[in-house]
């Protein structure tokens, strides 16, 4: 682990709206048919912009431990398996 090594569990409070943050004309695009596809998905809610960065993060995890096991990096896949299990814990 960084900073030092241990295990914090940290609790960060970020509000933010879409006009916050700057996209692309494809991702609004994007964002936009997905909102039309998914019911419950509102890009003008934070709650639904909070889901999309979860979600993004588990992407963005499953794409590093990909690498990290195909260069044999075994702690590393560790540790993000860990911090995953740890993020779907705190969803339930």
């Amino acid at each position: 682990m960084r900073g030092g090594g241990g295990s914090h569990a940290h609790l960060y409070s970020i509000s933010m709206s879409l006009e916050s943050v700057q996209l692309s004309e494809k991702h609004r695009l994007l964002l936009d048919r997905l909102a039309d596809l998914i019911p419950d998905l509102d890009p003008e809610q934070p709650e639904s912009l909070q889901r999309i960065f979860g979600l993004g993060l588990i992407a963005l995890t499953m794409q590093v431990t990909t690498r990290a096991r195909e260069e044999e990096k075994d702690d590393l896949v560790e540790e993000l398996g860990v911090l995953a299990r740890a993020m779907v814990e705190a969803e339930q």
